[in-house]
């Protein structure tokens, strides 16, 4: 399959971004006359679509019950997406305009012969035991390394004094540990290819539980 393509992954979406991009999606997909035989049906990601809708409106008064149904609603809908980009991608054959018709996002071609761009998002999160941190940030693409550090101290300017230089290639959610209850840690990350190296991220920081 061509490398550029209808983006597939929408689990990470917020919820209302997710909810105007299967909207735009749906929309689009009706009134094209290239995609004639969608698969999921239209009719299916349509119904997935106004269930997750309303599971996100009651899970905004709502308690644990609720935000545990519109999770798994969010999971449906997303997975449904998916499917119909498969499709999408198969009918489209890597045609930029085609892909664009559709409604998805769209991945495009690969650049070459340039350093990444600094991956968005990062955050830091309370971890799942006393002095421990979960941390992660959003991808810039396939085949990166990204480095991080973090900082338990400034100098007298306030910049984080970083720590040692860390590797992974993985951007989902991980866990560092040996951090002090009650102190203060600053996270960075940037990304890495053969081509060189993005710029770090701004410094987050966050209070260890």
């Amino acid at each position: 399959m061509k490398y550029q393509r209808a983006k597939a992954g929408f689990i990470r979406y917020p919820d209302g971004k997710l909810l105007v991009a299967a909207g735009r999606i749906l929309q689009c997909m009706k009134n094209s006359t290239t995609f004639t035989d969608p698969r999921p049906s239209l009719a299916e990601i349509e119904t997935a679509f106004e269930d997750y809708q309303q599971k996100v409106y009651a899970a905004a008064g709502g308690g644990i019950f609720y935000s545990t149904a519109k999770r798994e609603s969010k999971r449906r809908l997303s997975d449904l997406l998916q499917k119909l980009a498969l499709y999408v991608n198969v009918v489209s054959d890597g045609h930029l305009p085609t892909l664009h018709s559709s409604g998805f996002p769209v991945l495009d071609r690969r650049r070459k012969g340039r350093s990444p761009d600094t991956p968005g998002q990062p955050f830091l999160r309370d971890g799942r035991k006393q002095g421990e941190v979960a941390f992660g940030f959003k991808p810039v693409g396939r085949d990166m390394f990204y480095d991080y550090c973090f900082a338990t101290a400034a100098d007298n300017r306030g910049n984080p004094i970083w720590g040692e230089l860390r590797t992974t290639t993985r951007s989902w959610t991980d866990y560092a540990d040996g951090f002090t209850p009650g102190s203060e840690v600053y996270f960075r990350v940037r990304a890495r290819n053969k081509h060189g190296a993005s710029n770090w991220t701004e410094p987050i920081r966050r209070f260890i539980r």
